[in-house]
């Protein structure tokens, strides 16, 4: 017997709400690991499992699988095997390749949303980077993480390219596991003031140049830990290898 129309149509209305409902799980499993990893909440090379992700957020395996296929697509994990995933691990020049895609995007980013930014935007950003001090100073440095994040983001927003946000979020989720080096590997330079107040000045006048300025700052003190981080871990792996080289030839030598 043929359907009602009015049938047919609530019909159609619970697929639409099933598919609204899954992009709604997909996309939440992805916000969440997505703020994990620029947390720091994840360490480098650390193995991720599918189940245990699903029971920590309450939800089904299914749309944390898509979530991590998706940011092993934007080389934020790396796939190992057929069933394992991990958090990326970086090495020293693929690092300073990055490094030197923030410098370029992030730094035409702020000049650009200096160019656009209101009153009521610097407002906006200072309360954020306030909150940000405030996290830190509790010992909260995951939630310090997020805050300087966000601050970030809301700058490049301003800029009103999408396409270069998206590329700089990528980045971010590269850097994210590689921010705990920061608490292990003090900063080379005394901090007079926060560069977060000097991208702040340059958005107040208008003044492209000097909001490049404060990106520049932040990006080179930041990443000197990290690029030490990395050096030792280099160093670490090498010396192994070193001893049983050199074992090998003093064999050599005395056969």
């Amino acid at each position: 017997m043929p359907r009602a129309r009015g049938e047919e149509q609530s019909n159609d209305d619970k697929m639409d709400d099933n598919r609204l409902k899954r992009e709604s799980l997909n996309n939440g499993a992805y916000e969440r690991l997505s703020r994990d990893l620029k947390a720091g909440r994840f360490v480098p090379g650390e193995k991720l499992k599918l189940r245990d992700l699903a029971q920590k957020m309450g939800i089904s395996p299914t749309p944390v699988r898509e979530a991590l296929a998706r940011l092993i697509s934007e080389q934020a994990l790396e796939q190992v095997g057929h069933h394992s995933v991990r958090v990326l691990v970086m090495d020293e020049e693929r690092f300073l390749e990055v490094r030197h895609l923030r410098f370029m995007l992030e730094g035409e980013a702020a000049a650009r949303a200096a160019m656009l930014a209101t009153p009521n935007d610097v407002v906006r950003l200072r309360a954020i980077h306030e909150c940000m001090a405030a996290l830190r100073d509790a010992g909260d440095l995951a939630g310090a993480r997020l805050e300087s994040e966000r601050f970030h983001m809301s700058v490049y927003r301003l800029a009103r390219m999408p396409v270069l946000l998206r590329m700089v979020e990528g980045l971010w989720l590269q850097c994210g596991p590689l921010m705990n080096a920061l608490e292990s590997h003090a900063m080379s330079q005394p901090r007079r003031q926060h560069p977060h107040l000097l991208l702040l000045r340059g958005l107040r006048r208008g003044d492209g140049a000097l909001a490049r300025q404060g990106i520049d700052e932040e990006l080179t003190r930041t990443t000197q830990p990290i690029l030490a981080y990395l050096r030792e871990q280099a160093g670490a792996t090498r010396a192994p290898e070193l001893t049983a080289e050199a074992h090998k030839q003093a064999v050599q030598s005395n056969a």
